[in-house]
Parts: structure tokens; C-alpha cells; sequence
């Protein structure tokens, strides 16, 4: 009995002292952590923080992390694209007039002005007059050499004539002004696009 007793206690001893071995163990990082400051402070020192060595050098990204990258807007799914769109060729442009004189005269209408089968470019102005209805003008169909007689608000292919002015006593102040009208396209949609065109006689434009 007595034997088990000893046996006993000397079990509970070592228990006891092995405990003892594991907190001292986990005391002893803390304990070394602090024993730089503490040493350096025994040496009359004062702890400046880690060393040089210690510490890792900044590496830099390539980025700005205070620039705010901003993305350019654009509709979802889509590219605008753009496209001037030509005019007939001047054979189809003839052959429509053409077609609208038949229509007229079957119907005994008037017929369309011959100048309407041209562009506001393919028309040279001659010469600007002025006569009791107003201003008048001569033009010159390139294409063609065809002349013209042509007044306020004549129907050309691509426009009209918006105004025919000078001053008798100043002939270099003689002009015709055209509205000229073409046609462009956003992803397949067409838009008219104006612009006026002023022509003086012996002018090409």
C-alpha cells in the first residue's frame, strides 16, 4: 500500500514538473522579443525600432494607387461609324428626268427644270443680270457644256438656288448662293448634311 502511495506521488511530481518544462518553454519567445529593448535599455540606450536589415525595400508597382482609371463611354455594343454617301452616276440622274418629263407630259403637267439633273458642283455661274422680275443668272453645266437660265429657288440634283445678287455699278459683286444637301450615314442610318456654296461668274468650284 505504501508502495502504491510513493508510486503515486511520484507520478503526480512529474506531471507537475512537466507542465512547469511547457510554460516556461512559451514563456520564453515573449521573453526574448523583450530582450532587446530591456538589454539596450541596461546599456543606457534608447530603442530606436528594427534595423535596416530587417526591413524590406518599398517595390513599386508601375501603377498610381491615388490615379482613378476612367473608361471612355461608347454605346453597348457598338462603333460609331461613319460614311460619306456618294450621288448617281449623271446617266441615271439623266434618264430619271427623263422618266419624270414622260410622267409630266402624260398628264399635261409642267414639266421639271432640264438644270435639276445636275450637281450644285457641276455647275459653272456664267453671269448674274437683273431684269424687271429681279435677278437672273447664266450657268454652265459642266458635263454636258449645256448653258442655263436659272432664277431664286431653282431646283438643282443635290439643292437649290437660295439667292442671285449684285450691284449694277460693281460687277465683281455679282453671286449666286446654293444650298447644297448630302447625305451620310451612321451605322446604317442616313443623315442629310447642308452646307451653302456661293459662286461668282467665272468661278469654279
Amino acid at each position: 500500500m505504501k508502495a502504491k502511495t510513493i508510486k503515486r506521488m511520484t507520478l503526480q511530481i512529474l506531471l507537475v514538473l512537466t507542465m512547469a518544462v511547457i510554460v516556461s518553454a512559451q514563456d520564453k519567445p515573449a521573453q526574448k522579443a523583450d530582450a532587446a529593448p530591456q538589454s539596450q535599455q541596461a546599456m543606457g540606450k534608447e530603442y530606436l525600432g528594427p534595423t535596416a536589415d530587417s526591413i524590406r525595400p518599398y517595390r513599386s508597382s508601375g501603377r498610381d494607387p491615388f490615379k482613378r482609371t476612367v473608361k471612355p463611354k461608347t454605346p453597348a455594343g457598338k462603333l460609331q461609324q461613319t460614311r460619306m454617301l456618294g450621288y448617281p452616276t449623271l446617266d441615271l440622274r439623266r434618264a430619271e428626268f427623263r422618266q419624270k418629263v414622260e410622267q409630266a407630259r402624260a398628264r399635261d403637267g409642267a414639266e421639271p427644270d432640264p438644270v435639276s439633273q445636275y450637281l450644285v458642283a457641276e455647275l459653272d455661274v456664267t453671269g448674274v443680270f437683273r431684269d424687271d422680275r429681279g435677278y437672273g443668272a447664266f450657268v454652265r453645266a459642266q458635263p454636258t457644256g449645256t448653258m442655263f437660265f436659272v432664277r431664286n429657288g431653282a431646283r438643282v440634283f443635290n439643292g437649290e438656288i437660295l439667292r442671285i445678287g449684285g450691284d449694277a455699278s460693281d460687277p465683281g459683286s455679282a453671286k449666286v448662293v446654293f444650298r447644297e444637301v448630302s447625305y451620310q450615314e451612321l451605322n446604317g442610318k442616313q443623315s442629310p448634311q447642308e452646307r451653302v456654296v456661293t459662286k461668282a461668274p467665272g468661278e469654279k468650284k
